[in-house]
Formats: structure tokens, C-alpha cells, sequence
């Protein structure tokens, strides 16, 4: 047998019959390069995937439930410095959301001013009143709420958090937690709460730029609570008026409205709790929003609210003090457009007051009231019967500019 011969033979045959069907043999040759080639681009990506994310890309994860044992939500190998984890992110979140909201989904995200923050895409929960999903951020490493506005503020977080311990000096605080209002619906501020055994002491605002208290709010428990109060309306002022005087200084305010307000349902028979309204005053005329509000409790004497609200520059007003038109002129205004609106209320309308006042009310961040532009105004509060027989009645309020007499502001409904 001749070995090579029959070797060529057979060869010569396979290349014969290859030559018939090069479309064939190309195609199976390009299969396998691009199977090879797919299955290194897999492979490198999955290597990258796990090993490799910039330092500017979030990583997403659905919203488990809250383990026992809590778990970051960061790939090990990213170099982010995390020391709140997710779960206890998604707890921070869910304490000021607890109510109209839920979690969609949570990054980790460092694309804010260099910090490491878990971001929540919050949607409005079933029977929300809210209609827009927002997002809220957690400072990772702090695990304080985050607002990229409050990079504006002229206090940071952190002297924030001071400045509201040092308001209660006197008071043990635990914890401190706090977060950046920007404006857009109220006054900017930092918003805290202080807490002592996870019990809350004590909640409230300060001057976003300058950290001054602006408000603060002691919860009263009903339980057990007198019928009667424990104090005198007259012994209460005077707590309100130190309460003024300590946190302020010398300060030139009047008292424009006192009186006891009932605590809890109506009808529920609980010592209430006294109120006191003092009005900012400026060239002898009060102001009508700038001044301070002071809650005393009627059983314990002590201060359960306050509010603050001093923003008006003092050329703001107008030049002149005095009014040029009278009281009585101006009652008389208010009381033709009355009776053009309810005209059927006529003769059961009754003044409440008629004062003069710096018509000064406006947002402090969204308006700076230019030189002499706040009026001097009288401002005229009247009720009738349909008002009177209202739960809790508020009377009527018109304004007419003691200058020149023109109707500005109205406010009449039934």
C-alpha cells in the first residue's frame, strides 16, 4: 500500500471539496472570531463592572427591606468614604417623611461639594396629597439631611447644630438633628431638633445666615393636665416679657394682644395656654408683621413658643409718621367695599379696631423693600353676624393708606 500516495489523495480531495463551498467555510471562520470576541467583550465588562466606577457615577439598588444587620449599598472597591449606612439613611429619611411619601430607589452619589451622599427618588405614596416626586439626600458620613442650596447659607450645618445647643444652655441634649429650608415655599433657615433619650425636647428654626433663633416649639402633654391654670395672665406676661428681654436685649416692641387659648379639642377641659403678641415698633407706629409671638403654659409658667420676626429695614418705611387722613375717614372706606361685598351683613357689621400700622409684611428672601416704601396704613378689623357665629371667629380686615386714603388690602369673607 502506498501510505503517501493515498495521503495526497485523500488531501487533494479535502482541498477539492473546500473549494466548493468557500461561502460555507467563511462563514463558520467568522462565527467563531466574533463568538471569541463577544465572549472577551463580557468578560472585560463584567471585570470593569466590578472593579472600576468613577468617582462622579451613581450606583443604583432597589429598596430592600431594613435588615437586622445593616449593609452599604456601594460596590467595596469604590474609594467613597461611608460611615452611615443604607439602612441607616433610609430610617433618617423615613423620620421626616414618614407621612406622603415612599422610596423608589437610592443611589450613592459623591457629585455634590465633594461629599459622599445617598441619594432617595421619592414618589408620592397612595393617598398623598402630594402630586411630585422630589429627592432627598443623606450626607453619608454624617447622616444629616443634605440640600445643595444650603452651600449658600452663611452659617454651615455643623455651626448650625451649635448654635441650636447653645440656645438651651441649661438643657442635657443628646442628639441633634437638623436640615437646610431654601426658600422656595418658606423662609430660608436651618431647621432643628433636639433630643435627650431619643425623646424630643424641643424643635425650631435659626436665621439661615446669621444662626439667631427664630422659633421654637415645646410639646405640652394633656394627660393628666389641670382643668384650671396654675398662673395668672398678668404673672405669664411677665415671664413672656423676660423671655423677650434675655434672648434680645433692649428692644422696641409693644404688647398688642393678649389672651388664653384652650389646649386640645374644643370642649376638652384642659388649662390652656396664654398668648401674647408684641409688635415691632418703628418711629412710634408698630409694625404689623415684624414682632414676636410668646406662648407661656398656663399650668407650668414656662415658655412653650416662640417666634421671632425682625426683618424690616428700618429706611424702609415711609418719611412721615404722621397720618393725613383720619380714623374715621378711613372706617368709613372699609365699610362702603364691606357693604358692596356682603351688602346683606350691613346692619349686623361692627368696628373691631382701627389702628395705624407699618403695612410691612413680605418674605424677607424673595423682597428687599426699597427706601420709604412701606406704607403707613389704618388697618380696620370688623365682624357681623355670620363671622360671630363662626367656631372660632376671625374679623374682617381692610386697609386704607393714611396718607392719601386709597383702599390697599381687603380681606371679607364669609
Amino acid at each position: 500500500m502506498d501510505i503517501s500516495g493515498s495521503g495526497k489523495k485523500n488531501g487533494s480531495v479535502i482541498v477539492m471539496e473546500l473549494e466548493k463551498k468557500p461561502i460555507v467555510i467563511a462563514c463558520v471562520i467568522i462565527c467563531i472570531v466574533a463568538g471569541t470576541g463577544i465572549l472577551f467583550a463580557l468578560q472585560s465588562h463584567n471585570t470593569a463592572a466590578e472593579h472600576q466606577l468613577p468617582a462622579n457615577q451613581t450606583v443604583g439598588t432597589p429598596v430592600p427591606p431594613i435588615a437586622s444587620t445593616p449593609q452599604t449599598i456601594h460596590p467595596p472597591d469604590i474609594p467613597l468614604p461611608v460611615t452611615i449606612t443604607r439602612d441607616e439613611a433610609t430610617t433618617r429619611v423615613q423620620e421626616e417623611y414618614s407621612m406622603g411619601y415612599s422610596i423608589d430607589h437610592i443611589n450613592l452619589t459623591d457629585r455634590y461639594s465633594g461629599k459622599t451622599l445617598y441619594e432617595f427618588a421619592m414618589v408620592p405614596a397612595e393617598s398623598s396629597p402630594y402630586e411630585k416626586n422630589i429627592t432627598v439626600f443623606i450626607d453619608a458620613e454624617t447622616g444629616d439631611l443634605y440640600s445643595p442650596l444650603q452651600e449658600d447659607a452663611g452659617i454651615t450645618i455643623e455651626q448650625a447644630k451649635l448654635r441650636a445647643r447653645q440656645a438651651f444652655p441649661t438643657w442635657t441634649i443628646d442628639r441633634v438633628r437638623i436640615h437646610y429650608n431654601d426658600g422656595t415655599q418658606y423662609i430660608r433657615s436651618w431647621e432643628f431638633y433636639l433630643y435627650k433619650d431619643d425623646k424630643e425636647l424641643v424643635h425650631g428654626s435659626l436665621d439661615a445666615d446669621t444662626g439667631e433663633l427664630s422659633t421654637y416649639a415645646i410639646g405640652v402633654t394633656r394627660m393628666g393636665r389641670p382643668e384650671n391654670p396654675s398662673i395668672t395672665i398678668d404673672a405669664a406676661q411677665q415671664v413672656a416679657d423676660r423671655e423677650i428681654d434675655e434672648r434680645n436685649g433692649v428692644i422696641p416692641v409693644v404688647l398688642s394682644d393678649s389672651r388664653l387659648d384652650p389646649l386640645g379639642m374644643p370642649g376638652e377641659k384642659v388649662a390652656g395656654r396664654y398668648v401674647f403678641v408684641y409688635h415691632r415698633v418703628i418711629q412710634n407706629v408698630p409694625c404689623d408683621s415684624d414682632g414676636f409671638t410668646i406662648v407661656v403654659d398656663s399650668v407650668a409658667g414656662k415658655v412653650i413658643e416662640y417666634r421671632k420676626s425682625w426683618s424690616l429695614p428700618e429706611n424702609a418705611v415711609a418719611a412721615s409718621s404722621k397720618p393725613a387722613i383720619t380714623k374715621d375717614a378711613a372706617i368709613k372706606t372699609v365699610a362702603q367695599e364691606a357693604a358692596a361685598i356682603y351688602p346683606a351683613s350691613t346692619s349686623s357689621r361692627e368696628i373691631v379696631s382701627a389702628e395705624l400700622r407699618w403695612k410691612d409684611f413680605h418674605n424677607p428672601d424673595k423682597i428687599v423693600p426699597m427706601p420709604g416704601s412701606i406704607p403707613l396704613a389704618w388697618k380696620v378689623q370688623f365682624d357681623d353676624e355670620t363671622i360671630r357665629a363662626q367656631q372660632w371667629p376671625n374679623p374682617a380686615t381692610g386697609w386704607v393708606d393714611a396718607q392719601n386714603g386709597t383702599l390697599l388690602d381687603m380681606y371679607y369673607r364669609h
